[in-house]
């Protein structure tokens, strides 16, 4: 189960202000020349009006550049809603060449007019670093003004910075009332937000039946993290009744709404038929998927699935595959199998050179089957220059952490070392052990 607040500032896709709420829109050609005649003599409501024609095809051919064209002519008479409109489509590339820098320009031009999306907008920019030098408190700065206005984009936004601390003090109580301002606006990823504060009684008592009223009301938009911890909270019986099939059902979808976590907790659902009909292809589909995604646990579990023909037919080419993207999430067990399955050619071609580099990446976060092949390695001079020294160290840190040398190597290696030679690798194991954290437990 994964349920945490998101770390990372909310962006908003583009839109388009309504230039005119209480104009009709063109209907004829004699409404479209009233119009242009307006626009070419200055009106910028006008202009903002046949701009927005251009751009949706109403009462005239849809041109993107025709409707780039005239949101310009209002912005550079210093109309905030023609200058959010303009950095809008600079954003998105629509009617002009996508550039941040000058999208970022116009946006903070219609924030310094007081437009309260684009004041959102500037807040996102300068915490993304988006066309402009990253800025966690010139964020804060145009989330709060954007929030002073009521816009809940923006008090989201200004809620996240006091719940990580970005541009603001960390201020757990700040955040919550921020985040409940906007759920309370309607806005998905708040309630999303308050949901988990309530869920892990962070700045506030503890309240599954509260948090699960939060997540109803943004998984009701179709959020899919609501939807997934929706069914966390019904597959654990947290503040309901335990139901597995509720819970498949909130899982099921939150993968159609896009949740990578939904898709190995469905999975998993499949595999033990639990809540749904046991149904082990289903589950090795949503295990594929969420292994596209980037999900380690299930790229961890495919890699060995794969190599081991667990439930699969055994395939060690795609084994490897697996493997090879569990090891790039940095855990240290996946790193050392990617360094055997290089070392030994199983799945991937023979290289004692990057079976080394591994085995380094393992060994260095203190996992001792590494540590001790690392060791090995040095020892026999595979993929490195012999080095005695080296060898003896990795494997004195190995066996220190628990890692059974059936094979005696370290004593092997005491009959070609010298007293001080074994004296300064002892040393050396010494200081590193002193700079690393205990050692993981071997496996």
């Amino acid at each position: 189960m994964i349920l945490r607040l998101v770390f990372f500032l909310t962006v908003s896709s583009a839109c388009f202000a309504q230039t005119d709420k209480t104009s009709p829109p063109v209907q004829s050609s004699d409404d479209f020349a009233a119009v242009v005649a307006e626009a070419k003599q200055g009106n910028v409501d006008a202009q903002l009006k046949l701009a927005d024609g251009y751009l949706r095809g109403k009462g005239v051919e849809e041109s993107d550049a025709e409707g780039f064209r005239w949101f310009l002519t209002a912005a550079e008479q210093g109309n905030a809603d023609g200058q959010f409109n303009v950095a809008s489509l600079y954003a998105i590339g629509k009617g002009v060449d996508r550039d941040d820098a000058e999208a970022a320009k116009w946006f903070l031009k219609s924030a310094e007019n007081g437009n309260a999306l684009a004041q959102y907008n500037m807040g996102v920019r300068f915490a993304h670093g988006r066309g402009v030098t990253r800025d966690y408190q010139q964020a804060a700065s145009w989330f709060r003004k954007s929030a002073d206005q009521g816009l809940a984009l923006g008090e989201d936004g200004l809620a996240t910075g006091y719940a990580n601390g970005l541009g603001v003090p960390k201020d757990d109580t700040e955040a919550l009332k921020l985040y409940t301002k906007a759920a309370q606006q309607g806005l998905a990823v708040a309630q999303l937000q308050v949901g988990l504060f309530l869920y892990s009684g962070r700045a506030t008592a503890g309240d599954f039946g509260e948090a699960r009223r939060w997540f109803e009301k943004a998984a009701a938009q179709k959020n899919a993290e609501a939807e997934n911890n929706l069914g966390v909270m019904y597959e654990k019986g947290q503040g309901v009744t335990v139901d597995l099939s509720k819970a498949a059902e909130y899982y099921d979808l939150a993968v159609q709404h896009g949740s990578t976590n939904a898709l190995v907790r469905l999975g998993a659902l499949y595999k033990a038929g639990t809540g749904v009909p046991r149904d082990q292809q289903k589950f090795l589909q949503l295990y594929e998927m969420a292994g596209q995604k980037g999900v380690f646990e299930a790229q961890r579990y495919l890699a060995q699935a794969y190599l081991a023909g667990n439930g699969v037919e055994k395939n060690e080419a795609r084994g490897a595959g697996w493997m090879q993207l569990a090891a790039a999430h940095g855990d240290a067990e996946s790193e050392c199998n990617l360094a055997i399955m290089y070392f030994a050619g199983k799945g991937l071609p023979q290289s004692y050179e990057k079976a080394l580099t591994w085995f380094e990446n393992s060994a260095e976060q203190n996992y001792a089957k590494a540590q001790f092949n690392l060791g090995s390695m040095y020892a026999n001079a595979q993929g490195t220059p012999k080095d005695l020294r080296k060898a003896y160290t990795w494997l004195l840190l190995a066996q220190r952490a628990g890692f059974q040398d059936d094979q005696g190597a370290l004593q092997l290696l005491t009959y070609q070392m010298t007293k001080d030679q074994i004296a300064e690798a002892e040393q050396d194991a010494d200081v590193w052990a002193s700079a690393h954290p205990r050692p993981a437990a071997v496996k």
